[in-house]
């Protein structure tokens, strides 16, 4: 019975593929995913007010400490120096499409029309 769909503009062997959960967070199990038989894996959603509220936090994180012991605040970074969502999903997702053959599908959410382009 040949099972091929195309979902996604993505030409799969098989409708059948497991939902975005944690088991995307460890390489091993997403491999194990794949050699079950998964047509593809789909990471979780980023979320902008995620990567807005983590940005947030560690700005005031870095500011509080700006006037206690300056000399020692400059050994920090900066905060655009830290990764935040963005750059930590973006490196998930080349970590995990050089581990399995079958597609990675990812998920951006965003609430504000100009979110994404910041």
């Amino acid at each position: 019975m040949d099972l091929r769909t195309n979902y996604l503009g993505l030409e799969l062997k098989h409708p059948f593929m497991p939902g975005a959960s944690p088991m995307v967070d460890s390489l091993d199990k997403v491999k194990r995913l794949e050699d079950a038989g998964a047509s593809a894996i789909v990471m979780h959603s980023l979320f902008e007010e995620q990567i807005q509220l983590e940005e947030s936090a560690v700005q005031q994180h870095v500011v509080s400490h700006e006037e206690s012991f300056a000399e020692a605040a400059s050994y920090l970074p900066e905060a655009d120096d830290y990764l935040f969502g963005p750059e930590q999903y973006l490196e998930q997702v080349v970590q995990i499409k050089q581990t399995v053959q079958v597609p990675v599908i990812a998920s951006l959410n965003g609430t504000t029309p100009r979110g994404w382009v910041q």
